[in-house]
């Protein structure tokens, strides 16, 4: 018997929304709180819900949303006490500012080395978390040519990057 197209895309999915639930709220209990919530959201919605690409668009974008409210929420509550924090040492802002400028450089490569379609594939795959079945539909390729296209990105990246260390 074939299952729901909201409990298929949910079971195929679970590892990457728990991956990007915790990426974006900075802790494993309130991940798995984001993705429980986010199917039980959907949940009465499942007659409505077509096929399954439509169920994984609709899982991603709702566990997504509701970590940003939990964000924003969390931040809107928080209290300053300056007891609390410490001043920074020198070697944490220097650390801090290092990994900014890596960062900085890596988004430069980024947009200067890579092709139209190959940037929009790395930010689908990478910032975004979607499938390589996902990607090539959504861009009318073929998978291979996907990763194709990701693994040179990614060989860019990495040639360029070397180059300017």
């Amino acid at each position: 018997m074939k299952q729901e197209p909201l409990l298929s895309a949910f079971t195929r999915l679970r590892d990457n929304l728990l991956s990007m639930s915790r990426r974006i709220l900075q802790d494993e209990d309130d991940a798995t709180d984001a993705v429980q919530d986010a199917f039980c959201r959907l949940w009465p919605l499942r007659g409505k819900i077509k096929d399954e690409r439509e169920a994984s668009a609709l899982t991603v974008t709702t566990t997504r949303n509701l970590c940003i409210d939990r964000v924003r929420q969390k931040s809107r509550f928080t209290e300053y006490d300056p007891e609390s924090y410490d001043l920074c040492d020198e070697e944490t802002t220097v650390e801090s500012d290092a990994v900014s400028e890596r960062f900085a450089a890596v988004k430069r490569l980024i947009d200067q080395e890579l092709t139209e379609n190959q940037r929009t594939i790395l930010e689908m795959r990478d910032f975004r978390g979607l499938e390589i079945d996902e990607i090539a539909s959504q861009l009318h390729m073929q998978p291979t040519a996907v990763r194709m296209n990701l693994s040179r990105a990614r060989k860019t990246i990495r040639e360029q990057y070397k180059k300017t260390e």
